[in-house]
């Protein structure tokens, strides 16, 4: 048996010089966020630099990104970032890595162009740190030790790879996202030759892709949405409205194609649709004719029936093109009896209630909006369970880790490799920030866990927001904020006059005085009570208030709102000052 008994590793100093870490900071136990840091002695580098989308109880946050702490005892030392393609879970961190850590970024053609945009739009933009690899092209990175591979998977974006690292400790196989489609509307086939080339030489490590291992059908082609949206074309009387994920350039080309045929010109709109398009058709990823499109104030200078819609929001959000179109904000665009609109895309979890709006909103204005009497619109790009079963036959790694997904997704894929033969010793499961150490006798160990976590970024204020401020604001969102403001006399230390209570969204208190009553005898009390070294201390008396606040709070109501104690500095007022003299008004004449 080869599997080490696990030592608790000092993740604050380098690897030993036999010694890899793998140490996944992202991407296990949940969907998105996806990043693996590779160390060894001499070479430390992240294998993809993803991000999450908020969910619903952190309002007001823009993006969650990983908790870099691991890498900063070795700030100096970082050596690369390695994409395995361009969507936002495995790339949309990188404008705040590599504002820290300006190092080289390599990528396939259409990852980098996605990747320029995005890094352009931060000011982050630099050509001699971006390298862009060819399919199955190689690279050395850092000191050289590690060379990466890039090997051609077939996704739901175009230039998707996995990437094989050739190491001293055998070859490790990260698969990205990825499925085995037969039939690519590109025509770029998953480079399966390779993998079972590298699988006969011997592959010590597999880490591979866990999201879609609970469907156990056969992964469809993507080309199977063609059926779909060519009915969805042809039944539909008025405007077609297809709203989609901007990143797939198959779906997109599918959609113009069928355009073309059915004789409809084709609307683009959202930021990210149109320059996604834009790089596309640079890089000869997407073939159209130059006349098929029309500006959105050209729309009602032809039939209905000759015009389709192709336009961001299939989640749902706020500030998507569908909704701003639903909103009737675009000029020249609106939705009424006879249109149609199709959500190509499956619903990313907790976006289901805002999904329902949307089509609700469509339905109200005339849309119709089910799929009744359709083919597909919609095909994963994430491999079901058979394609996960062929990757381990063709890899047959010595040890395999399920990657990219929930617990319960990770545990369901390292059953399936037990089913395949797999030892439970040569199945490995990590969390995140737990480090897979390889030695170069062969032997695996899974080293205890290095700080990990999430940083929320909040675009408008352009920084990251602490985890509680995330707290306070969904306690302001459910039970409001109460505010207690005490004025002091500097010379005594004593009140000046009696405390004032202020609340908002705490309804007790706006339809009850006698309550406030209580919030104010309360507040006093405890500024009376107070030792004198907390009265001495300004922030230890705030917080002493505060607590005495909340108890009475949460004893009387069960309520948790923010509590926010002020204190002012100002001299007593004994008797009201003076009434001024009233102005006698000279009568016109």
């Amino acid at each position: 048996m080869d599997f080490a008994s696990p030592p608790f590793i000092d993740w604050q100093n380098p690897p030993a010089k036999d010694e890899l870490r793998l140490i996944p900071i992202g991407g296990l136990g949940e969907f998105g966020m996806n990043a693996l840091v590779v160390h060894t002695a001499k070479s430390l580098f992240l294998v993809d630099c993803g991000q999450l989308f908020p969910s619903e109880d952190q309002p007001g946050i823009d993006s969650v990104i990983p908790d870099f702490a691991y890498l900063e005892p070795f700030a100096d030392r970082l050596d690369a970032v390695l994409l395995t393609h361009g969507h936002e879970d495995h790339l949309g961190a990188l404008p705040h890595f590599l504002e820290r850590w300006p190092v080289p970024v390599y990528g396939t053609a259409f990852t980098m162009g996605l990747l320029e945009g995005k890094l352009k739009e931060h000011d982050l933009w630099s050509p001699r740190h971006m390298h862009v690899v060819e399919d199955f092209g190689q690279v050395k990175v850092g000191s050289g030790e590690i060379r990466a591979e890039w090997i051609p998977v077939t996704h739901s974006i175009p230039d998707a790879c996995a990437i094989a690292l050739h190491t001293p400790w055998g070859v490790v196989v990260h698969t990205g996202d990825y499925k085995l489609d037969a039939t690519p509307v590109d025509g770029r086939l998953t480079g399966t030759a390779r993998l079972t080339e590298l699988g006969d030489k011997g592959v010590a490590v597999l880490l591979s892709d866990s999201t879609n291992i609970l469907n156990t059908n056969p992964t469809p082609s993507e080309e199977v949405c063609r059926e779909g949206l060519r009915d969805a074309l042809r039944k539909t009387k008025g405007k077609l409205f297809v709203a989609t994920f901007s990143s797939n350039i198959h779906r997109i080309q599918i959609l113009l194609d069928l355009a073309y045929e059915e004789g409809r010109k084709v609307c683009l709109l959202g930021r990210s649709m149109e320059r996604n398009v834009g790089v596309a058709r640079n890089l000869k990823r997407l073939a159209l004719p130059d006349d098929l499109f029309i500006e959105p104030k050209e729309v009602p200078l032809f039939p209905p029936s000759k015009v389709a819609v192709l336009c961001t929001g299939s989640q749902g959000e706020d500030m998507s093109a569908l909704t701003r179109i639903l909103k009737g904000e675009v000029k020249g665009l609106k939705v009424v009896d006879g249109d149609r609109l199709v959500l190509s895309s499956r619903a990313i979890p907790g976006n289901e209630v805002s999904i329902s709006r949307t089509l609700d909103t469509a339905a109200r204005l005339g849309a119709e909006t089910t799929l009744e009497g359709l083919g597909p619109v919609h095909a994963s790009g994430h491999g079901h369970r058979p394609d996960s079963a062929e990757m381990i036959r063709m890899v047959r790694p010595r040890h395999m880790v399920p990657v990219h997904g929930t617990y319960r997704n990770l545990k369901v894929h390292g059953q399936l490799a037990a089913s395949l033969g797999y030892p439970k010793e040569r199945i490995l499961f990590l969390d995140g920030g737990e480090c897979l150490q390889l030695f170069k006798d062969g032997k695996v160990a899974q080293a205890g866990s290095v700080p990990v976590g999430k940083c929320f970024v909040d675009q408008g204020v352009d920084h990251m927001v602490d985890a509680r401020v995330i707290h306070d604001r969904l306690i302001l969102q459910e039970d409001g904020i109460v505010i207690a403001t005490l004025v002091v006399d500097p010379d005594t230390g004593e009140l000046a006059a009696e405390p004032s209570i202020l609340s908002r969204g705490f309804v007790v208190l706006s339809d009850d005085q006698a309550y406030g009553e209580l919030l104010r005898a309360t507040v006093k009390n405890a500024f009376d009570e107070a030792p004198k070294e907390i009265r001495k201390d300004r922030d230890l008396l705030v917080e002493f208030l505060r607590q005495s606040l909340r108890r009475t709070i949460r004893k009387t109501t069960q309520t948790r709102p923010v509590v926010v104690p002020m204190i002012l500095e100002a001299k007593p007022v004994n008797e009201p000052p003076a009434a001024a003299a009233p102005v006698k008004l000279k009568k016109k004449r």
